[in-house]
């Protein structure tokens, strides 16, 4: 079976890449840019560079149209949500028999328009953190008096966004204080759009990862983050495989069961420890940095997915897996010791509860029994050798 994996720089790519291969799947990769991670794995078949799908999308399409036919796919994963979006609205284009491997448009509106998730989250009672909404840039300023309390977290309505032919992209953003929220709100061309303003939850991030299947689990990971980068809160950069939490799973269930959701998710929660409650955070409707820790703990998403799409299910949850495990990312370890030596922990905003310096760099220079890693794999080393070299140019730059 043909396999075509996008935006193959990306680690959850590599992950799909190296789990279909040894699946006996011809996995075929595309990218931005040539020799990536997963173009570089033993279990990349062939590599092929194609447009960016966020700075020119139509060029994108239209150059995995022709992969797709040139290669025979017969199944093809986008593996982030401009992929999604791009190729979701040319379903039609493609060859009837080819399996375009994510959910429908419709239902990643449904989940990726934070203004609508936390909506529906509240009116089926899972918990969120305090919420002002916000329509526009102008809206902001009739908002501000309800705003109480610093640090906020500004959150776009989509963290990327359709506007004028092109994709604007962002992230979450914080504020310390009124000049610092309103500069956002003046700089930021994404807010010139929806938004949320939501309090700053204290606690550890904790993921839910499922295969669902439009009421119901099909496969269930769980892991909490230990170590991110920036260090003040961004991408896991060290994550540890937890046992499920109830509340998280019957959240997450309420919430995909609402839409209808097919296929994978992260459901992202964190656990507030003013009360100990697990508060959402986000719903991400594709792969997930981390996805290679829920393989080396025994749930292969990859292969459960391509199965799904396939039309054949698991007949019970598959939901047993290794606890305790640790996924490391080398070089983004790496860039969180030196932020937080050059920076100093005082001014990085460290979360409390974070590995103190001398731990983390331990952890760094010394591989655990139960410690895995998602680039790093002593019989597919083209990945980690792609990524240092790719690594020291940009940093000699």
């Amino acid at each position: 079976m043909n396999v075509l994996v996008t935006d193959g720089e990306n680690r959850s790519s590599l992950a799909v890449t190296r789990s279909l291969g040894r699946a006996g799947c011809a996995v075929f990769v595309s990218a931005a840019r040539h020799n990536t991670i997963s173009s570089c794995s033993r279990f990349c078949r062939k590599a092929f560079c194609v447009p960016d799908p966020i700075s020119a999308p139509a060029e994108y399409v239209k150059a995995i149209l022709q992969l797709v036919k040139t290669e025979y796919i017969d199944v093809l994963i986008p593996m982030t949500e401009q992929s999604i979006y791009c190729l979701n609205d040319h379903r039609r284009a493609f060859p009837e028999k080819m399996t375009l491997a994510c959910t429908s448009s419709d239902q990643m509106k449904l989940i990726s328009n934070k203004k609508n998730l936390f909506e529906l989250a509240s009116s089926l009672q899972v918990p969120i953190p305090e919420t002002i909404h916000v329509d526009s840039a102008e809206s902001f300023f009739e908002q501000e008096p309800h705003i109480e309390q610093f640090p906020v977290v500004v959150k776009p309505a989509y963290s990327k966004l359709y506007s004028d032919n092109k994709i604007i992209s962002s992230g979450v953003m914080y504020a310390s204080n009124f000049p610092e929220l309103r500069q956002l709100y003046k700089t930021k061309e994404i807010l010139h759009h929806p938004s949320l303003i939501q309090e700053m939850i204290p606690g550890e991030g904790t993921g839910l990862f499922t295969l669902f299947d439009s009421d119901r689990h099909l496969a269930l990971f769980s892991h909490r983050r230990l170590l991110e980068k920036p260090p003040s809160g961004g991408v896991s950069v060290l994550s540890e495989s937890v046992k499920l939490d109830e509340n998280m799973v019957l959240y997450a269930q309420k919430l995909l069961g609402a839409v209808g959701w097919r296929g994978v998710a992260m459901v992202e929660f964190k656990r507030d420890s003013r009360d100990g409650i697990p508060k959402l955070m986000e719903i991400n409707g594709r792969f997930w940095g981390s996805l290679q820790l829920a393989v080396s703990c025994g749930v292969d998403f990859p292969a459960l997915c391509l199965d799904y799409y396939l039309g054949k299910k698991p007949l019970e949850t598959v939901a047993h897996y290794a606890i305790g495990r640790k996924l490391r990312w080398f070089l983004g370890m790496l860039d969180h010791v030196l932020i937080r030596i050059k920076r100093h922990d005082s001014i990085v905003n460290i979360p409390p509860g974070t590995l103190a310096l001398n731990e983390v760099i331990a952890q760094l220079l010394f591989v655990g029994e139960n410690t895995y890693s998602d680039v790093f794999d002593k019989r597919d080393l083209g990945p980690f050798f792609n990524e240092l070299k790719c690594y020291f140019a940009d940093f000699a730059r």
